[in-house]
């Protein structure tokens, strides 16, 4: 057996990891857990035994930078981390306001949140998809 991708195959075995902590018991964890972990460790163990997958994952890695400046412009980091910008500026601002104003963040200021974040991150990763798709195109060329 030859490794193409050593540290996607030792993610892979981390996460491969967690599923025998989950099957012995030591992590309890729910049915979809099971099935997020198997596919994480699936795709990485994948990726570092594959020699094609190995160099497609490394095309995208060598290339990504240059086609999303192209794609996006220069400020193509704050449309794809876009999720998690909000993340921190939401619990930012409700952990200030309730430790300087004892104050929380009403359900509906939440539910508005969970709404955002989710076009959010809907949006950010289909700039990803699309990136990786350019890359793909021109590697085909």
């Amino acid at each position: 057996m030859k490794i193409f991708n050593q540290s996607a195959f030792i993610f892979g075995l981390f996460c491969a990891g967690g599923l025998i902590l989950f099957a012995l018991g030591i992590v309890s964890v729910h049915w979809w857990q099971w099935i997020f972990t198997i596919a994480l460790a699936g795709r990485y163990l994948y990726i570092g035994l594959s020699e094609s997958a190995s160099k497609k994952a490394d095309t995208i890695h060598r290339h990504y930078h240059e086609t999303a400046i192209k794609l996006y412009g220069k400020l193509y980091r704050v449309k794809t981390n876009l999720p998690w910008i909000l993340l921190i500026v939401f619990s930012g601002s409700a952990l200030w306001s309730r430790l300087a104003f004892d104050k929380t963040i009403p359900v509906g200021a939440a539910v508005a949140f969970c709404v955002l974040l989710t076009i959010s991150a809907a949006y950010s990763l289909g700039i990803e998809r699309e990136i990786k798709k350019t890359i793909e195109r021109q590697q085909e060329k």
